[in-house]
């Protein structure tokens, strides 16, 4: 078992490099704003211009922390990956509010519907007259 391991972590030696410790929850918290806001979304929780606008600001932000982060100072400190973690987590919220804009569904006024056809009309004078 322990010569497979070694085959498996000679066969790719980037491994050895990866701090899994920072890429794991990274990756499982990039993962979870992907699912979270697509899921709002479908619950009707914002509009589609909310879910547009904070696309463009997490694109915005993400893109000036990305800056910040690939900076010669910052490159390779604690300081670069706790910058690095908030870029992918802005890259990740861009990419959920763009999936939540497809995934949007309207919700339905369901007080119309509730209280039958004779009250559904009742706002419309119109309608009103022709019913009776």
């Amino acid at each position: 078992m322990m010569t497979l391991h070694l085959n498996a972590i000679s066969m790719f030696p980037a491994l050895l490099a990866i701090g899994l410790g920072v890429i794991v929850p990274l990756a499982l918290s990039c993962l979870v704003l992907v699912v979270v806001i697509p899921s709002a979304a479908w619950r009707g929780k914002l509009s589609v211009p909310m879910y547009a606008l904070m696309l463009f600001a997490a694109c915005f932000v993400a893109f000036g922390v990305g800056k910040l982060a690939g900076a010669e100072s910052v490159r390779g400190t604690a300081l670069g990956v706790v910058v690095s973690f908030i870029f992918f987590l802005l890259v990740a919220a861009a990419g959920g509010c763009f999936l939540g804009i497809f995934f949007y569904r309207h919700q339905i006024d369901d007080s119309l519907s509730q209280n039958g056809d004779a009250d559904a009309s009742s706002g419309v004078p119109a309608l009103d007259e022709d019913h009776h």
